[in-house]
């Protein structure tokens, strides 16, 4: 089993997706600093499940995702997988090979997968167990762990420990068997708690059920004695009615024979009215025609007063104008009298300015001078001190040539002769090393555009790839919103067509007869032939009541052969409706006095097959429906309480004054079935048809993605591919560039070597004396500077003091220059400010010279006026007197006709108290007949609400020798209500609550047998655990003593458990004492004893429980060259059992790996990995 293959993207500084393939044996990752090359190695203990930011160098998850750069756009996600070869099936798991993959996005989401199937981080440790592989193993060792390994906290060098000696899975089991007893012991504390509640439950729910029993045993008896008492009081109102309508009738008659009379005399009486109306409409119009005219009077009169206050006003109004025309001339002639003043002050200071200004310019001048002075003498100081330096340096080369020249002299002719000819052989490398650099170039430019082309097209491909992603992921929720609804509505149909399939809602007898197809002339419960709008289903549900469950008949024999059949299969008791023999009986709106507004006729709001009109009508046309119950009881008030009144909330208003009403249960109507299956039929096939258009939309996205995917593959693998090439023909590049730079330094060394000879030649020749003359003058001149230095220093401190007093009197002019401007510029502004206000007041004194000019207008206008409206008044003051007159006269003739008026309605009222009084009688009667009918209708809704049972249904139950006993009535009722409250489900309750008791006693008895399997397992383990930590660590320990000596060269290293009775628990002591030191503290050591002893550790283990790939991230930078060369060579001797991944920049290293991974950083804040094998890598020694 090894590591496979390591594929990144977007994590850290690899936003292209990267593979990494990986051999057996020892691979090394190198690379500059800062190239990148550890977040490899973060990578993997990221994808393992590390959990701690910070331990991969971060602050937050979303700092491992690519961040982007100035050229590179930022990462929504980053994903990492992690392929183990797993042929000899190590794992277990059916897979020969298997990729553990990490994806993470900016909005803190994590995913795990297992060969691509979503799992989670817990399927992986434990897949993992007891392999090394983990954060929490040693299969990845970096620096913070060999700190980890030798620091003082136990915990962490613990489970270093734990995972090498194998006890890590039974640990992890034991962990799992604690949590599952807690658990187990917590269910068992719930268990009991419900248990003891149930069982405190039990006891009176026994007795209520005892109870319960009773009352129902009471409650039958008080029922037939009931039912029998409604069924007798029933008859005797039926025969009450029969006698009351009798007499309905006969006075009727008679007051019709009186109504005739009455008419004759209206007739006469209408006649002499008339006469009085036309009278009286005459001297009504006479009076209004009078009032008319008193009323133009009157607006005349307002008008001139209206027209005089006006003109008042207006002279007001002038008067005011010409007063703030005066005040507006004073304002302007002081502003520009302010305006003058401002203009000299501005002059004064811009004069002042302008001095300030030059005196300014004048001291910058003056100081530009003294600081070249200063800078010249400063540069001359400088020129001296170099040329003394220069001297010093001349003489001491002088002195060196003179103890050479000599020695070189003999070897200066024999070199002489042999540089020519090697000149010669390097300048023709030279030239064929520049060919080679051309065709290099070349190849590499051409590659470089090429690569280009292909980045822009992946980076297009990857952009649209997104795209298509987010479309198909909320296309997929889409779907999943949709295929819910489906379900939802498909759920909701199903229940209410099986309701409507299965007649729920009707009574036994009802169902039966609508089931059997073979009874004739059935059509169907009157609830099923009616609907009516969700507004109204409450009311006309409530206001039919049983009605609902009565069936339509063609005739009455077709509901003779359906009774026939309930009564030979005892199947109860149904009420029929035979459409040949009821008749209609609906009230007419217009005949209803009411002044309530009510909603209408209970039959009109309904929606019926014709056919079925007089059964609708007889049954609801005398029911009316109105808004509310307050409004239904002010329109029963109104009509004497003649009416059956239903509110939309389902309150009913009975004839004769009796109130129904209270809560419904939540429970679907029969009425509102229909319109429910019609309304989810609908949106059932809304919700398929949209979610079918989804379905095809994601399918088209999700193969556009895999073309996608699959076109960006290709054109990694083409990047990847030619990157490779550009970074080898880039190395060849470095190399020949390298090669020419050396060829020329080669040329111009010999050539400098060949000049140097003849210059030594000549000069020891003929100048060796005049070296010391040379020495002489140096001293000399060296001594001159020295003291113009000094003279200069002194000129150079007095100039600088000039220069300072100069700058400070600079500064306080600059200082005063920038105040007066200041001033200036609010000078500047107050001027501009009073000119824009004089400007406004000449605006505003125009207007309001114009406004006088335009009220004097109007002030003659209105006088004008005064003089037509006065005329006009004294023309209606005649008028009124003409017609006052005419007036009088008509009066007097209305008089005679109101005499003649009173004789006629004398005679009218002895008719019409007769006709009051015998319609008095015949309201009589029919309250009567009204309050009959209520009590009838009463006893039966008594029935039917408290036994639910029809007038025909209790005559099943009709017992003409059951003697109607008030007192054993009374004791019945005081037996029922002597049991006081009766839960009648504690019947239900007490089953239920003993099946319960049952079933928790068994599940606290399995619990209580669970606890005491865990128990015994944990004790397991640990047994386990010790056998299996004790031979393992003796292992190690010995390895560790071996591994040592031999690394260290000599020394001693041992492992001590601290507490051998808690072998599980104790801290483990390092003892580490390198040859020649006896050291007590592991603090004592160097940093690169602290890494060598740590490796040796590793090493142990390894040499115990070899992991399948173990990555080491630089843990031997500490170590110097001879050390490195031991860590190598015991590298490869366990490279045989272990697949080694270091990241490393140690040549050592390097050199004892199999395989070269180079990591760099083309292009910045991005990552780019190079695979070779270790002689392909010699070529780029240079890069690496």
């Amino acid at each position: 089993m090894y590591l496979k293959r390591l594929e990144l993207k977007g994590f850290k500084s690899f936003p292209t997706k990267t593979d990494i393939l990986f051999n057996q044996g020892i691979t090394a990752i190198v690379g500059p600093n800062g190239s990148g090359k550890s977040n490899i190695s973060d990578a993997v203990r990221w994808v393992l499940g590390e959990q701690s930011i910070k331990s991969l160098r971060g602050d937050k998850l979303e700092d491992v995702i690519f961040a982007g750069t100035d050229t590179k756009k930022a990462m929504s996600y980053c994903e990492v997988s992690l392929t183990i070869d797993n042929s000899e099936d190590k794992l277990n798991i059916d897979f020969s090979e298997i990729t553990i993959k990490r994806r993470a996005y900016r909005s803190g989401e994590s995913e795990f997968f297992l060969n691509n199937k979503p799992c989670r981080l817990k399927d992986i440790k434990e897949l993992l167990l007891d392999t090394g592989i983990g954060k929490d193993g040693y299969s990845i060792i970096e620096q913070g762990k060999v700190d980890e390994i030798l620091s003082n906290n136990p915990v962490n060098r613990r489970k270093v420990f734990d995972e090498a000696c194998g006890i890590s899975k039974f640990r992890y089991k034991k962990q799992e068997a604690e949590r599952n007893l807690k658990n187990t012991k917590e269910n068992l504390e719930r268990i009991e708690d419900i248990y003891i509640e149930i069982e405190n439950q039990l006891k009176p729910l026994f007795s209520q059920q005892e109870k319960a029993k009773k009352y129902i045993e009471l409650n039958d008896k008080l029922k037939t004695i009931e039912v029998n008492s409604y069924i007798k009081e029933i008859d005797l109102l039926e025969k009450d009615l029969n006698e009351a309508l009798k007499h309905s009738k006969l006075l009727e008659e008679q007051a019709i024979e009186t109504n005739n009379q009455k008419v004759k005399l209206e007739n006469n009486l209408n006649e002499t009215s008339k006469e009085v109306e036309d009278i009286s409409e005459n001297i009504n119009k006479s009076i209004d025609y009078i009032n008319s005219i008193k009323s133009v009077i009157s607006q005349k009169d307002a008008q001139l007063n209206l027209i005089n206050e006006k003109i008042k006003n207006l002279n007001e109004s002038i008067l005011k104008s010409e007063n703030e025309l005066s005040e507006i001339g004073n304002k302007i002639s002081s502003n520009e009298n302010l305006i003058k003043d401002l203009e000299i002050n501005k002059i004064e200071k811009e004069n002042t300015i302008k001095s300030l200004t030059e005196d300014i310019d004048l001291l910058d001048k003056n100081n530009l001078s003294k600081k070249e002075s200063i800078e010249k003498v400063n540069s001359k100081i400088e020129g001296l001190k170099d040329g003394i330096i220069n001297l010093l340096n001349k003489k001491q080369e002088s002195s060196n040539r003179l103890s050479t020249l000599s020695a070189n002299m003999e070897n200066i002719n024999s070199r002489d002769k042999s540089i020519d000819l090697e000149i010669s052989e390097v300048k023709s490398d030279l030239n064929e090393k520049f060919t080679e650099l051309n065709d290099i170039k070349l190849n590499v430019s051409q590659k470089n555009a090429e690569l280009e082309k292909l980045k822009l097209k992946e980076l297009e491909n990857k952009n649209t790839l997104e795209e298509l992603i987010n479309h198909s992921k909320k296309l997929e929720k889409q779907i999943q919103d949709g295929n819910y609804s489906i379900n939802n509505y498909n759920s909701k149909l199903n229940i209410y067509i099986d309701m409507e399939n299965h007649n729920e809602g009707f009574n036994k007898g009802v169902k039966e007869v609508l089931k059997n197809k073979s009874l004739k002339g059935i059509h169907g419960a009157l609830g099923q032939v009616i609907t009516t709008s969700e507004k109204y289903e409450k009311a006309i549900e409530s206001a039919l009541g049983a009605y609902l469950q009565n069936i339509i008949t063609s005739d009455e024999n077709s509901a003779k052969i359906a009774i026939n059949y309930l009564k030979k299969n005892n199947l109860g008791r149904v009420t029929f409706l035979p459409l040949n023999t009821i008749k209609a009986n609906k009230i007419n709106p217009s005949t209803i006095k009411s002044n309530t507004k009510f909603i209408g006729i209970a039959s009109d709001l309904l929606s019926y097959d014709e056919k079925y009109k007089n059964i609708i009508e007889n049954i609801l046309g005398r029911t009316i429906i109105i808004d509310n119950i307050d409004e239904g009881i002010k329109f029963a008030r109104e009509t004497g309480h003649r009416y059956k009144v239903v509110t939309l909330d389902g309150e009913i208003l009975n004839p004769g004054g009796s109130l129904t009403g209270g809560s419904f249960k939540n429970n679907t109507s029969i009425l509102s079935r229909k319109r429910l299956i019609n309304e989810y039929s609908q949106k059932l096939e809304d919700a398929k048809k949209e979610t079918k258009e989804f379905i095809k939309q994601k399918q088209e996205k999700d193969n556009n993605i895999s073309t996608k995917k699959n076109d960006i593959l290709k054109i990694e693998e083409e990047v990847k591919e030619l990157e490779k090439n550009i970074i080898i023909e880039s190395s060849k590049l470095n190399r020949v560039e390298e090669e020419i730079k050396n060829i020329n330094i080669s040329i111009n060394k010999l050539q400098n070597e060949k000049d140097g000879l003849i210059s030594n030649l000549k000069y020891t020749k003929d100048k060796l004396d005049i070296v010391k003359i040379e020495i002489e003058k140096m001293d000399k001149e060296h001594e001159e500077n020295k003291e113009t230095i000094e003279k200069l220093s002194l000129e150079l401190k007095k100039s600088n003091d000039y220069y300072e007093k100069d700058r400070e009197k600079h500064d306080n002019l600059n200082l005063k220059l920038v105040k007066d401007k200041q001033v200036l510029e609010s000078i500047y502004a107050d001027i501009k400010r009073i000119k824009n206000e004089n400007e406004e007041l000449r605006l505003k004194k125009g207007n309001i010279e114009k406004s006088i000019e335009n009220q004097n207008i109007e002030i003659s206008k209105l006088r004008e006026e005064t003089v037509i409206e006065e005329t006009e008044k004294v023309s209606l003051n005649k008028q009124l007197s003409d017609n006052s007159r005419n007036l009088e006269n008509r009066k007097l003739a209305k008089e005679d006709l109101k005499q003649k008026l009173e004789e006629h309605n004398k005679n009218l009222k002895i008719i019409d108290r007769q006709y009051i009084d015998l319609k008095e009688s015949l309201f009589k009667v029919e309250s009567k007949i009204d309050r009959i009918k209520v009590s009838k209708e009463d006893y039966i809704n008594n029935l039917f609400e408290k036994y639910e049972l029809t007038v025909a249904d209790a005559m099943n139950i009709k017992d003409t020798s059951i003697e109607i006993d008030k007192k054993k009535l009374e004791s019945l009722k005081r037996e029922i209500r002597n049991l006081g409250n009766v839960n009648i489900d504690a019947i239900k309750e007490y089953e239920e609550v003993k099946e319960r008791y049952d079933f928790y006693s068994e599940q606290k008895q399995d619990l209580e047998q669970s606890i005491e399997a865990i128990e015994n397992l944990i004790e397991e383990l640990e047994s386990n655990m010790k056998t299996e930590f004790k031979v393992k660590f003796n292992e190690i320990n010995d390895n560790f003593k071996m591994v040592y000596k031999r690394l260290f060269g000599g020394g001693r290293g041992e492992l001590i458990i601290l507490d051998e009775k808690d072998i599980l628990e104790s801290d483990i002591e390092i003892v580490a004492q390198p040859p020649g030191k006896k050291m007590k503290n592991l603090n004592l050591l160097s940093g690169g004893e602290k890494a060598l002893t740590a490796i040796s550790i590793l090493f142990s283990i390894l040499l115990a429980k070899p992991t399948p790939f173990c990555i080491l991230d630089e843990i031997e930078a500490p170590l110097d060259d001879a050390n490195i060369f031991r860590f190598g060579e015991f590298l490869k001797e366990l490279s045989q059992d272990t697949q080694f991944i270091s990241v490393t920049h140690r040549r050592g290293t390097m050199e004892a790996s199999d395989y070269i991974y180079g990591v760099t950083m083309q292009e910045k804040a991005i990552s780019k990995v190079l695979s070779l094998k270790l002689n392909e890598a010699e070529k780029m020694t240079d890069i690496i």
